[in-house]
C-alpha cells in the first residue's frame, strides 16, 4: 500500500475495490483538490488515506450483531493518525459535507468534518461495498446518525467523528 490507499486491492478479488482502483483514485484526487479549496480559503487542512474501510457492524462475522458500533472503520497511516487526533485534541467539529457517488455495488464518498470556529477541516475518503453494509445502514437509519471510526493500524486509539445526516454517506441501495 502506498500513501494514496490500496492500489492493488490487497484482499485479492474479494475486495471491494478488486476491478476498480481507477475509481478510487479519483475519490482521492477529488479530496486533494477539495483540500486544496479549504487551504485557499485559510483553512488547517488534515486529509487522511484510508488503507481499509470496513462498516460497522461488520457484515460476516460472530460478533456482527453483538457489535453496539455503528458506522465506518477507517484504517489510515500512523502519522495520518497522529495528526488527525491531534486536530481532533482542541476542536470542536460542528459541521461537515459528504460527497458520495457509487460504482456498481461499491459506495464511494469523501467526507469533509469542519471545525468552523477554527479554520479546520479533516477530509476523509471512503469506500465500501453496499452488500456489507446492511446492518450498518438499517442501524444507522434507525439511530439517525452514523460514526466515523478513525484509528491506526495497532487498533489501540480511535478519533470518532459522528455523522448527523447518515443518508449523506449511505449508498441508496445498502438498506435493500
Amino acid at each position: 500500500m502506498d500513501e494514496r490507499g490500496p492500489t492493488d486491492a490487497g484482499g485479492g478479488e474479494d475486495h471491494p475495490l478488486a476491478g476498480i482502483v481507477d475509481r478510487w483514485e479519483a475519490v482521492i484526487d477529488d479530496m486533494e483538490a477539495t483540500a486544496t479549496e479549504y487551504r485557499e480559503q485559510g483553512w488547517e487542512v488534515v486529509e487522511l488515506h484510508p488503507g481499509d474501510v470496513t462498516p460497522l457492524p461488520p457484515a460476516r462475522g460472530g460478533d456482527a450483531l453483538d457489535d453496539d458500533r455503528v458506522g465506518l472503520d477507517v484504517l489510515v497511516p500512523d502519522n495520518e493518525f497522529e495528526a488527525v487526533e491531534s486536530a481532533a485534541a482542541d476542536a470542536t467539529f460542528d459541521s461537515y459535507e459528504a460527497y458520495r457517488a457509487q460504482a456498481g455495488s461499491v459506495v464511494f464518498a469523501v467526507v469533509a468534518i469542519e471545525a468552523t470556529a477554527d479554520g479546520r477541516a479533516v477530509l476523509v475518503p471512503l469506500y465500501y461495498r453496499a452488500a456489507d453494509a446492511r446492518e450498518m445502514t438499517r442501524r444507522a437509519r434507525e439511530r439517525g446518525s452514523l460514526d466515523l471510526y478513525v484509528r491506526p493500524l495497532a487498533d489501540d486509539r480511535r478519533v470518532v467523528f459522528t455523522q448527523e445526516a447518515p443518508e449523506l454517506i449511505l449508498s441508496e441501495t445498502a438498506g435493500e
